[in-house]
């Protein structure tokens, strides 16, 4: 059995990681491009949204490299179409000659006991990995945040995408949880001694649904754009945060602070989105860019706080016709900077 599962940005090592523990043989998927995008378009039932394409497209790459098994999540709560997309995915491979295994995750617990089933692990042996893994994606999270504030402040432009790609690069290396702090300290380390400037820069939140926030390869690295231009920026949405959520019930409290704004479940992490717009204009942040994926996200998300804003929300939807156009996604981000930092 040879596994692939979907890309989803510097997540993908912490993924290997734990396919790596369980002793699987991984075709791990490889990085989204382009290309990626346009193969599984191609294919794609056109109303879907555009996560969906992506994925089809990475198991499209993966299943050329000889993958023949996936793994796929589908959503553990809300109104997000996920739950529905192995079983398209499924059918769709199937009706253009890919015939692949689908293993099919419904909820948190089913991934732990599904690997488990066909992992052969013992108990004990899956509770190492998942806490292993977990300790993985915190340690993605914490190398992004600090990426965050240096690049907008560091003295050599491209310092910190350096250190930051060749420590993703060695983290495919770790074998093991005590190896996995030591290489956490040695990166944080190297992090801290790029030279930066102490001074203040503008400060803007990133909104939006969970995937095309959080995966490099889908949203244009907008996150390093706009450092580079000067712009440090924070993003809460991501895999940990929206694990503790469901962990601590987060969203019945989220849902009772938007309740003005937003009174029914959107996809797309509407809500959340609307909750850290709120949060990131109390604490004073400079501006708010709201990521959307084509077919997912209703607009409305957006406006129903852009009143309470300094400055105008900017809504950027990601799709394939966008995506293909490099150029344009560059103009976006630099026109936003111009906007706050004024003529």
């Amino acid at each position: 059995m040879k596994i692939t599962f979907p890309y989803w940005g510097n997540y993908t090592v912490a993924f290997e990681l734990l396919a790596k523990k369980l002793g699987f043989e991984v075709i791990p998927p490889q990085k989204t491009t382009s290309k990626t995008i346009e193969k599984g378009a191609k294919i794609a039932p056109e109303m879907y949204c555009f996560p969906l394409k992506v994925n089809l497209g990475n198991f499209l790459e993966a299943i050329e490299n000889g993958a023949d098994t996936i793994l796929m999540p589908t959503a553990l709560s809300g109104s997000c179409r996920l739950r529905y997309y192995a079983f398209v995915q499924d059918k769709v491979l199937k009706e253009n000659e890919k015939n692949v295994n689908f293993i099919v995750f419904n909820q948190s617990l089913d991934i732990f006991s599904k690997l488990k089933k066909i992992s052969g692990a013992s108990f004990l042996k899956m509770v190492e990995a998942t806490i292993f893994t977990l300790k993985a994606l915190d340690v993605v999270e914490k190398l992004e945040r600090k990426a965050w504030c240096l690049r907008p402040r560091e003295v050599e432009k491209g310092d910190t995408d350096r250190v930051l790609n060749s420590a993703f690069k060695r983290m495919r290396e770790v074998k093991g949880f005590f190896e996995l702090l030591k290489f956490e300290k040695e990166i944080l380390k190297e992090l801290n001694q790029i030279r930066t400037e102490k001074k203040k820069v503008p400060k803007v939140g990133i909104v939006g649904e969970i995937y095309t926030v959080s995966d490099h390869t889908i949203n244009f690295e907008i996150e390093k754009k706009l450092g580079n231009l000067g712009v440090e920026v924070y993003r809460e949405m991501s895999l940990l945060y929206h694990l503790k959520k469901k962990i601590f019930f987060k969203d019945f409290f989220i849902q009772m602070k938007i309740k003005p704004y937003l009174g029914s479940t959107v996809g797309g992490h509407g809500r959340d989105a609307i909750y850290e717009m709120l949060k990131y204009v109390k604490e004073g942040f400079d501006g708010v860019i709201q990521l959307l994926p084509a077919m997912c996200v209703p607009p409305e998300t957006g406006i129903t706080v852009a009143n309470y804003l300094q400055k105008p929300i900017k809504d950027i939807k990601i799709g394939e016709k966008v995506l293909t156009h490099k150029g344009r996604f560059k103009r976006v981000t630099q026109k936003f900077c111009r906007d706050y930092r004024g003529p």
